[in-house]
């Protein structure tokens, strides 16, 4: 498995901070840790304080997207089953609750009337 790379390597260090401040956020949200703090610049980029770092949408993105794809690579490994079947089961997790989501949204509508 391979993991989505930078094309350059000041790039790829700020894809790697920004993905550790994903985990940490991530963490902080189940308990683990305190939030850190994240701001929206006037240029739009993000602040991550703890790492004194602007980042863009895009560092955001490449660095989430590394992340998923390391968690599916070590659940593949783990359980000896193709990264395929991990991923699709996600793919139909999301897209259930994307179904389900959609459905309250038309409940809520519908009370409002």
């Amino acid at each position: 498995m391979s993991v989505p790379s930078s094309p350059d390597r000041r790039s790829r260090l700020t894809e790697l901070r920004t993905g550790m401040s994903l985990l940490a956020s991530a963490a902080a949200d189940l308990g683990v840790g305190e939030q850190p703090e994240v701001r929206v610049l006037r240029d739009g980029r993000l602040w991550l304080a703890e790492l004194s770092t602007a980042v863009t949408a895009a560092d955001v993105f490449q660095a989430a997207r590394g992340l998923v794809a390391a968690q599916l690579d070590a659940i593949a490994q783990v359980s000896e089953r193709p990264v395929e079947d991990h991923a699709f089961a996600w793919l139909v997790t999301l897209q259930t609750n994307e179904v389900i989501a959609g459905l309250e949204d038309t409940d809520l509508a519908g009370d409002a009337a």
